[in-house]
């Protein structure tokens, strides 16, 4: 995410063509804890020119963050001593399998249609093409959905933070945790 594709009431992020794996620009409607998140946050100096680094969430200031797979392996440890600290109670079902960041997508898309989205809408949410329009009706069917898109994105959102206060987790009193070098 660069800043530069956030608007400036942080709202939605607009990814371009280039940056997405269908090469279509797409808009992306940012909840209010997203953009309460966002609004939080400060862009880090590139170490390199001292100037602010474009990108929202980076470890250096000079490149986007990565590293995921450490951060994947520090969340399962998290998550497994927390399941011994509740007497081996598991608090998440992703302990039970091998789980990738991406299938959060698939969380997301199910949960979403739990709540009422319609399947067309997820399509449209997660940039897919082809989905559950097809055929000769995605030739002529050319609405993007924004309006309904921010609805389930703010479902979700909702969905999200009822779940967290479930599970007893306190939002801190700042949505933002440092990265751990």
């Amino acid at each position: 995410m660069k800043w530069a594709e956030i608007s400036p009431d942080r709202s939605t992020w607009s990814l371009p063509g280039g940056r997405v794996k269908n090469s279509k620009g797409h808009i992306v409607h940012l909840s209010a804890p997203a953009q309460q998140i966002l609004g939080e946050l400060q862009p880090v100096a590139d170490p390199d020119t001292g100037a602010a680094s474009p990108y929202v969430f980076t470890s250096n200031g000079s490149s986007p963050i990565s590293r995921f797979s450490k951060a994947k392996k520090r969340l399962d440890e998290v998550m497994a001593a927390q399941a011994a600290e509740n007497g081996g109670k598991k608090p998440s079902a992703l302990l039970e399998q091998d789980w990738r960041f991406h299938d959060l997508r698939r969380t997301g898309t199910t949960v979403m249609a739990r709540l009422g989205v319609g399947h067309h809408i997820a399509d449209k949410v997660l940039n897919h093409v082809e989905g559950a329009i097809k055929g000769m009706a995605a030739i002529y069917q050319r609405h993007d959905y924004l309006t309904e898109r921010a609805a389930a994105l703010d479902a979700w959102a909702a969905y999200v933070l009822k779940v967290a206060e479930k599970a007893g987790i306190e939002p801190p009193a700042s949505n933002v945790v440092p990265l751990r070098r």
